[in-house]
């Protein structure tokens, strides 16, 4: 069986095939131009470079959010229609639980911060084996703060912040990698098998899918302090 991963959720993207339970491919971008511009030529050259064709995939599997408002729905536009025209199942992953997913089976409880930008953060406290101990959220650093009373280790592109504000507070605080530090495609696959979901085509299930932003655009942020200035 062949499976595709698409993450879009940050200005970054990454793509990867899998089959058979064996990595084919991956792909990860970071370059100054849109996922409508880069996601379907690197899917395209995915598939062509391993030899494959859309009719031979047998499922998808992409990030739903937090993230980029723009690249969430190009992403999950783009499952979407993959999924629809071939008739397979798409499956959703948190993109922060893919983050920490980098760092499974840590010694300490594993803290994702990624920039949601308006001084705002994208968070998560995830065990070594990603339970969740505090839901994805959207937050200000000095907040987030105050809810952490353990010894953590840190993922995310938010990691150099917050470290030192946590560190203030007497909080034992390590870090991952650099390479951790991003979300990768290939491990959504790694989620699909350590947190199994439906794999059946459901035309309903996926018209109903929709990004979780956790909160509204910067755009839509800006306008109603504009005209709700007491807000």
């Amino acid at each position: 069986m062949l499976w595709l991963a698409i993450d879009s959720s940050s200005a970054s993207g990454s793509i990867a095939l899998e089959k058979g339970g064996s990595l084919l491919y991956q792909c990860y971008f970071n370059i100054d131009i849109t996922h409508s511009e880069t996601l379907m030529p690197q899917i395209d050259t995915a598939m062509k470079f391993c030899g494959f064709s859309p009719s031979d995939l047998s499922g998808l599997i992409t990030t739903i959010g937090p993230g980029s408002f723009t690249g969430l729905r190009i992403g999950l536009a783009t499952a979407k229609g993959i999924a629809y025209s071939r008739k397979i199942p798409l499956l959703t992953y948190s993109s922060l639980e893919l983050v920490a997913a980098n760092c499974y089976r840590s010694k300490h409880p594993i803290l994702v911060c990624l920039d949601a930008k308006m001084k705002e953060l994208y968070a998560a406290l995830y065990s070594p084996t990603l339970e969740n101990l505090i839901s994805p959220m959207v937050i200000k650093p000095e907040d987030l703060v105050s809810m952490v009373d353990k010894t953590v280790l840190m993922v995310g592109n938010m990691s150099d912040k917050i470290k030192p504000m946590l560190e203030l507070k007497g909080i034992e605080v390590h870090t991952a990698l650099e390479h951790q530090n991003f979300p990768m495609a290939s491990g959504l696959f790694s989620l699909k098998k350590l947190k199994p979901q439906s794999e059946i085509y459901n035309f309903e299930e996926i018209a109903m899918l929709e990004p979780e932003y956790l909160r509204e655009s910067t755009a839509q942020i800006k306008f109603n302090q504009k005209n709700n200035p007491s807000r």
